[in-house]
């Protein structure tokens, strides 16, 4: 009797192995499933791509953890621990680090066990200006990269410049939850994209130390887990190349 192609899905869907994952803003292991063919070949696709291909890469792995894990809402901080978890029961646990060895990702796998000592959210003010930063979860930062890589995707002709300015700006607007001038608020979930840019770039230059320190935070406890011995894991499009340890 034949079977119809949504069937046969169905049947490959339930025959995917399950896993634990550990996602350290809920302090606890959630149930995970492994990496699809497709998603494999999404990711690597990014890597040919250049300063677009990045966000492409940070899209597409985002939308990987939320599809592949239970759960409402994950991170930032989240996303090196469940990358690293996906790739190892994915595709094993053996990768090319940057000075070309072969080195195991259970290392890192096992500190990213130990749940980061820092605060999701801190005020910075300068004069009468006030900011709310926060640390985006996954689908708020995909909102902007989303628009981030249309707007470089518009640019009339490769202007690396003009893209890695974006990119800055960006970078900068994901982690602003609000912004408060005397007694009016604005609140960047309510404003379009477009919008939040504008007022950003007027910011006095002294804030954005202050932002910056804030995202430091997340910069070094990436850092501290994919240091193996003397060596780094790069979290890039590689990372889920199957060949890379050959």
């Amino acid at each position: 009797m034949a079977t119809s192609t949504t069937d046969f899905i169905s049947k490959l869907t339930e025959l995917k192995k399950d896993f634990k994952v550990f996602i350290p803003s809920l302090k606890k292991q959630i149930t995970a499933k492994q990496i699809t063919l497709k998603q494999q070949k999404d990711i690597i696709s990014t890597a040919v791509n250049g300063v677009l291909g990045a966000l492409q890469f940070t899209k597409s792995i985002n939308e990987v953890i939320n599809n592949n894990i239970d759960g409402e809402s994950f991170y930032t901080f989240d996303r090196v621990p469940a990358l690293l978890a996906l790739r190892v029961h994915s595709l094993g646990d053996q990768i090319k680090a940057d000075n070309g060895e072969v080195v195991s990702l259970k290392p890192a796998l096992e500190r990213a066990k130990k749940v980061p000592n820092f605060k999701l959210d801190q005020q910075v003010s300068i004069d009468n200006i006030k900011i709310n930063l926060r640390i985006p979860t996954l689908k708020q930062e995909n909102v902007i990269v989303k628009r981030c890589i249309q707007e470089i995707d518009n640019l009339e002709s490769e202007d690396l410049s003009a893209a890695m300015g974006l990119i800055y700006i960006f970078e900068l607007l994901k982690t602003i939850k609000s912004i408060t001038i005397e007694d009016e608020t604005v609140e960047f979930e309510d404003l379009k994209v477009t919008d939040r840019v504008k007022i950003i770039e007027q910011l006095p230059l002294e804030l954005y130390d202050d932002i910056t320190a804030f995202l430091g935070q997340l910069v070094k406890y990436e850092a501290d887990l994919l240091a193996v011995d003397d060596t780094t894991i790069t979290i890039d499009a590689s990372l889920f190349d199957a060949t890379t340890t050959t």
